[in-house]
C-alpha cells in the first residue's frame, strides 16, 4: 500500500473542472462527487464545478439536483481533459433524483442488470420506525419479522436470515441473524444511504446473498476545512420512546473524521386489546401495555482517516448495545399471575434480553496506475444474553444464575476487490472474501452449540458496453467453506432438581461445502423512456450451524428448534426482469421474479409439541425443493407541481414442491398508497411545509404450511406534516406523524407474537427533529 502511495504522489496532479445546466439552458448548483475518493463540492450559482488534486486515472462521477434526473459518467483523467459540460434533464419523480451504486465499482442506473432501491438520510428520517429494518419496510418487497418493537430484521421478497446479507461500511454483518428474535443491530440514526438489491447477489457478496443485499452505507466526506454538528432527535407516543443522537463530521487538512452517540429508551408498548388467547385460556393485557416490553439503547461510532490524490484509508470503531425486555409470555407459560401489571411501564424486568455488537472496520481506496483497488478488514463481537428464572424451565440452582444463554460471536472479514477499466466498452472486476467465526455458549440453557467456520470465495465480474445504451455483464464465483462444531451434553431435570443424567443434544460435526455459482444480465435503455433489465443468476449457500446443529427452546420464537447435520449446501436458479418507464412527470416500474430452489432449507412446524419444560411447538430443519415467485410494482405521478402520488404493490408466492403446501412465513400480498403535497405559498414566509398521507391495505394470508396460523387482512393509515426552516443559512427538520390513527387490531403475518394471538402497535403519534450545525 505504502508503494502505491508513494507512486501516486509522484504524479503530476490535475484538474477536473465542468459546468452543470438544465435541460433549459440555466445554470444548476448541483451536487457533484467522485465516488473512488468519496469527494463532493456543490456546484456554483453559475454552475461551475471544479476538483483539484486528481492523478491520471478513470474516475466515477456522479451528478444529482432535486428536480432533475441524475447523472453519471466515467470520466478518464490525462493531462489535456477538456472542461466538461453536463445537461441534466427536469423531472417531477425523486427516484430520479438518486444515484446507484450498489455495486461498489458502479454508478448510474444504466449498467444495472439487477432490481435495486435506494433510500437517502430524508427517506430514513421521514419513515423512522425505531430500527433500521422497520424504517426500510415501506419500500415494495421489503417486510420485517418482529419481536415485539425494539427487534426487527428485514426480509426481502419472502426470505430473510442468512439469505440476506448486510453490508455495513463494506463489511457483512454477522450477528447471530438466524433467529427472528435476533435484530439487525444497526445505529438507525447511522445510516446516510441504502442501497437494496433484489434477487441473487451472491456473486459479488458471497453465501448469504442469495435473496439480496442491503449495502449500508455513511454520508460522504466532508469537504476541507468544513465541520458540521448535528441534532437528531425522536419520540413515539405508543411506547413513550425518546431518541437523541449527535453527530460530528469535518474534514481538516485532508484528515476526515466523524463521530455519533445515540440514546433511545422506551417503554412497555400499548395495542388495542385488553385481552388475549393462547393454548385454550384467556389472559389479560392490562392498561392495554405489554408487560416487560421497555428497552435501552446506546450506540456510539467513531471515524478517522486521510483523504489524498490516491484515494483515501478510514478506520472506523463502533458499538450497538441494547438491554431490552421480552414479553412475560414469552418464556415458559403464560398465566395470569406473572402478567400482572408491576405499575412501572419503563422497567426492564426477567426476562429480558441483552446485546451488544462492536465493530472495527478498515476501509480503504487505492489507485494503482488508471486501476483503483479496495481493500476492507474488519472484526466484530456480537455477545447476547438471555437472562430468565430457571425455576420457569424446570432448572433448579445453577451456577449461572438468571443466565439462561449467552453467545458471544467472533467474526474477522477481509475483503480486496480490483478494478480495471480495459477499453471505452469494457471493464472487469476481480475479487476475494474471507471469513472466520468463533462461537462460545453459556448458561443453563441450551440453543446452540461452540463452533469454528471458515469460508472464503474467488469471483470475476465483467462488463461489455455493446452500446451507448446496452450493457452487458456476467461473472463466476468460487466458494469453499468449512464448519467445525462441537458435541454438547445437556444435563437433565426433574421437578427441578438435577437427575445425574445427560443427553447428547448434537454430535460432533465436521463438515466442507464448495461450490461454483455465475450470473449474467443485461440493462437496455430504449425508445429514451423505457429501461429493460434482466438477470439470470445461480446462487448457493452454504449450511449454517445452527442449521446443522441447534437443538433447544428458541423463547422469543416460542419453539424448540431441531437442526440436521446432513443438509446438504443448496442451490437457487433465479431469474430477475425490471421494466421501467420514465417521463418528467410519471415513472411506472415493474419487477417480476421466479426462482427454483434445489434443496431448500427451513423451518417447518411439526405436529407434536416438544418435552423440553417452557417449550412449546416443535420445528425441525428440513430440505425440500421449492419455488418462490411473484413481483413489485413502483408508480410514481405529479400531475401539478409539488403534488405526488405514489403506489406500491408487492406479492410472494412460494410453494413446497415436495409437500405441495406453501412455505412457512411467506408475506401476503401488500399495497402502499401514498400522497405528498407541497405548500408553496407558505415558502417564502414560514420555510417549506408539505402534507403527507399513507393508506396499506395488506390481503389475508391463508396459504400457510401444515399446522401455521392463517392471518386476517388488515387496513393501516398514516398521516403527517413536516416543515423545514431555513435559519441562517441552516435547515431545520420537522415532522409529526401518526401511524395505525384508527387504532386497528391486526396481526403481522410475520411477528413472532403472532404465535400468541398478539395484535400489533396500537395509535401512535411521532415527532421528528433534526437541526444541522454548520462549525466552519
Amino acid at each position: 500500500m505504502l508503494f502505491t502511495i508513494h507512486l501516486s504522489l509522484a504524479q503530476t496532479t490535475l484538474e477536473l473542472k465542468g459546468k452543470v445546466y438544465a435541460d433549459t439552458g440555466d445554470p444548476l448548483q448541483a451536487i457533484v462527487s467522485i465516488h473512488e475518493l468519496g469527494k463532493y463540492t456543490v456546484a456554483d450559482p453559475e454552475g461551475n464545478f471544479s476538483f483539484v488534486g486528481l492523478n491520471e486515472g478513470i474516475y466515477h462521477l456522479h451528478i444529482t439536483h432535486m428536480g432533475f434526473r441524475s447523472y453519471s459518467k466515467n470520466v478518464t483523467m490525462t493531462q489535456e481533459s477538456p472542461t466538461l459540460s453536463v445537461v441534466l434533464k427536469s423531472s417531477e419523480i425523486l427516484m430520479d433524483a438518486m444515484t446507484i451504486e450498489a455495486n461498489p465499482f458502479k454508478n448510474g442506473p444504466l449498467e444495472q442488470s439487477q432490481t435495486i432501491l435506494i433510500v437517502d438520510r430524508e427517506f430514513l428520517n421521514k419513515n423512522n420506525g425505531g430500527t433500521f429494518a422497520n424504517s426500510i419496510e415501506k419500500l415494495p418487497g421489503i417486510s420485517t419479522i418482529n419481536t415485539g418493537v425494539g427487534i426487527s430484521k428485514p426480509v426481502i421478497r419472502g426470505m430473510s436470515f442468512n439469505r440476506i446479507l448486510v453490508n455495513d461500511r463494506g463489511i457483512k454483518q454477522e450477528g447471530q441473524q438466524w433467529g427472528a428474535d435476533h435484530g439487525l443491530e444497526i445505529d438507525p440514526f447511522d445510516v446516510d444511504r441504502v442501497e437494496i438489491i433484489k434477487g441473487p447477489a451472491s456473486l459479488m457478496y458471497g453465501s448469504d446473498g442469495m435473496a439480496g443485499v442491503i449495502n449500508i452505507s455513511p454520508s460522504g466526506f466532508k469537504q476541507n476545512n468544513e465541520i458540521e454538528l448535528n441534532y437528531s432527535g425522536f419520540y413515539r407516543s405508543n411506547n413513550d420512546m425518546y431518541s437523541n443522537s449527535l453527530a460530528l463530521d469535518g474534514n481538516e487538512g485532508d484528515f476526515v473524521f466523524r463521530g455519533r452517540f445515540t440514546t433511545q429508551d422506551f417503554a412497555d408498548y400499548k395495542i388495542p386489546a385488553d385481552r388475549f388467547s393462547y393454548a385454550g385460556f384467556i389472559l389479560p393485557i392490562h392498561e392495554n401495555r405489554l408487560k416487560n416490553t421497555a428497552g435501552k439503547e446506546r450506540h456510539f461510532s467513531l471515524m478517522g482517516g486521510v483523504q489524498k490524490s490516491w484515494g483515501y484509508s478510514t478506520l472506523s470503531v463502533s458499538n450497538f448495545s441494547q438491554n431490552a425486555g421480552l414479553f412475560v409470555g414469552a418464556v415458559g407459560i403464560p398465566n395470569s399471575y406473572n402478567l400482572r401489571s408491576d405499575g412501572d411501564f419503563r422497567n426492564i424486568d426477567i426476562p429480558n434480553q441483552k446485546n451488544s455488537h462492536l465493530k472495527v472496520i478498515w476501509n480503504n481506496s487505492i489507485q494503482i496506475g488508471k486501476s483503483w483497488m479496495e481493500v476492507d478488514l474488519g472484526y466484530q463481537r456480537n455477545q447476547r444474553q438471555e437472562n430468565s428464572f430457571p425455576h420457569n424451565l424446570g432448572v433448579g440452582q445453577t451456577d449461572f444464575g438468571n443466565l439462561a444463554l449467552a453467545l458471544d460471536l467472533d467474526v474477522y472479514t477481509a475483503n480486496l476487490r480490483f478494478n480495471k477499466q480495459h477499453n471505452e466498452q469494457t471493464q472487469s472486476i476481480v475479487g476475494f472474501n474471507f471469513q472466520k467465526s468463533k462461537n462460545e455458549k453459556s448458561g443453563f440453557e441450551f440453543l446452540l452449540p461452540d463452533f469454528t467456520s471458515v469460508q472464503g470465495g474467488l469471483f470475476y465480474f465483467g462488463e461489455y458496453k455493446a452500446l451507448s445504451n446496452l450493457v452487458f455483464n456476467a461473472g463466476i464465483r468460487l466458494d469453499r467453506a468449512m464448519h467445525n462444531i462441537q458435541e454438547h451434553l445437556q444435563p437433565l431435570y426433574q421437578n427441578g432438581r438435577p437427575t445425574g443424567q445427560i443427553d447428547q443434544r448434537n454430535p460432533d460435526i465436521d463438515r466442507s461445502f464448495g461450490n461454483l455459482s455465475g450470473s449474467a444480465g443485461l440493462s437496455w435503455v430504449f425508445w429514451e423512456d423505457f429501461n429493460l433489465k434482466f438477470n439470470l443468476g445461480s446462487a448457493y449457500r452454504i449450511p449454517t450451524p445452527v442449521e446443522l446443529a441447534t437443538n433447544g427452546v428458541h423463547h422469543g420464537n416460542f419453539r424448540h428448534e431441531v437442526g440436521n447435520a446432513n443438509l446438504n449446501g443448496e442451490r437457487s436458479y433465479q431469474l430477475d426482469l425490471n421494466l421501467a418507464y420514465s417521463k418528467p412527470k410519471f415513472l411506472i416500474t415493474l419487477s417480476p421474479f421466479w426462482g427454483y430452489f434445489d434443496q431448500y432449507i427451513y423451518l417447518a412446524p411439526a405436529a407434536r409439541f416438544s418435552t423440553l419444560p417452557g417449550a412449546s411447538q416443535l420445528w425441525n430443519y428440513r430440505q425440500d425443493n421449492a419455488i418462490f415467485t411473484g413481483f413489485e410494482t413502483i408508480t410514481q405521478f405529479n400531475p401539478v407541481k409539488n403534488l405526488s402520488f405514489s403506489l406500491g404493490l408487492e406479492y410472494v408466492y412460494s410453494h413446497n414442491l415436495n409437500s405441495g403446501l406453501p412455505l412457512p412465513l411467506t408475506p401476503p400480498f401488500s399495497s402502499l398508497l401514498g400522497i405528498d403535497y407541497k405548500l408553496p405559498e407558505f415558502s417564502k414566509i414560514f420555510g417549506e411545509i408539505f402534507l403527507f398521507a399513507e393508506y396499506r391495505y395488506v390481503s389475508t394470508q391463508d396459504r400457510v404450511d401444515r399446522n401455521e396460523r392463517t392471518t386476517p387482512s388488515y387496513q393501516l393509515l398514516e398521516m403527517g406534516l413536516g416543515w423545514d426552516i431555513n435559519v441562517k443559512k441552516q435547515t431545520l427538520k420537522f415532522q409529526i406523524s401518526g401511524q395505525n390513527l384508527t387504532n386497528s387490531i391486526y396481526f403481522n403475518h410475520l411477528s413472532r407474537y403472532r404465535l400468541l394471538n398478539l395484535p400489533e402497535q396500537g395509535r401512535n403519534i411521532s415527532f421528528n427533529l433534526n437541526i444541522p450545525i454548520r462549525v466552519r
